[in-house]
């Protein structure tokens, strides 16, 4: 469920800070690869990963681990 929300998360998420950054005058490149420490590629996994690590906890909350699913609610 957390990559799932990582998932539905990141295009706006990424927008937004486009958005931001066109704002401020900063070069959204450099936000994406981390200042230049990293590739593109490896930037865009590396937000994913902490979009889905700041969406871990929301996972966990909202989990039903209760639910008896049985087939007849």
């Amino acid at each position: 469920m957390a990559a799932v929300v990582a998932s539905l998360v990141y295009w706006p998420a990424g927008i937004l800070v486009a958005l931001a950054c066109a704002l401020i005058g900063v070069s959204p490149q450099a936000i994406l690869t981390f200042g230049g420490g990293m590739g593109t590629l490896y930037g865009m996994l590396g937000w994913w990963l902490i979009l889905f690590v700041l969406s871990l906890p929301y996972a966990a909350w909202f989990f039903p681990w209760d639910a008896k699913i049985d087939g007849f609610r």
